[in-house]
């Protein structure tokens, strides 16, 4: 943690911001049918654990800054990444809009956004913040598992 310090990230700004964008017109215009709106755990642990995490990873993101952070956007594949699992995500949306609303394309929406902050602690050079993905994604999984369980 010696290499990092407390500042505004341009870049985990936009890794936030462009992920909670579905999140946002699923709330103002719910999809018919609308299946997710059952996608929460009634384990206490569970519930409020991912969404502490989920909270706490978009803080880091925005608030925590690599020591040698002067780009608006990191260079290199990782960043890149990280914004290809975002377009992805997106992706299924459109999918769960048009009525998809399978397995697959569910968990891949329970999935792609912890892969993308992954990713984006890895190009910002701050490691809590891809360790905290890894936990995120085990707690979204799990609540996941209990309101779709594969088949």
């Amino acid at each position: 943690m010696k290499d990092v310090r407390l500042g505004f990230s341009r870049f985990g700004f936009l890794v936030a911001v462009l992920q909670l964008l579905p999140n946002v017109i699923w709330v103002l215009l719910p999809p018919e049918p609308n299946i997710l709106t059952t996608n929460a755990s009634v384990k206490p642990f569970l519930e409020y654990g991912e969404h502490m995490l989920g909270v706490a990873i978009i803080m880091m993101l925005l608030f925590l800054v690599g020591k040698t952070d002067r780009e608006l956007i990191p260079r290199g594949r990782t960043a890149t990444f990280a914004f290809g699992a975002i377009l992805l995500y997106w992706f299924c949306w459109i999918l769960y809009y048009a009525g998809m609303q399978g397995n697959l394309v569910l968990y891949s929406m329970v999935v792609l956004p912890p892969v993308a902050f992954f990713l984006a602690g890895l190009a910002k050079k701050v490691s809590i913040i891809s360790v905290t993905a890894l936990l995120f994604v085990v707690f979204h999984v799990l609540v996941t598992l209990e309101n779709f369980p594969l088949r």
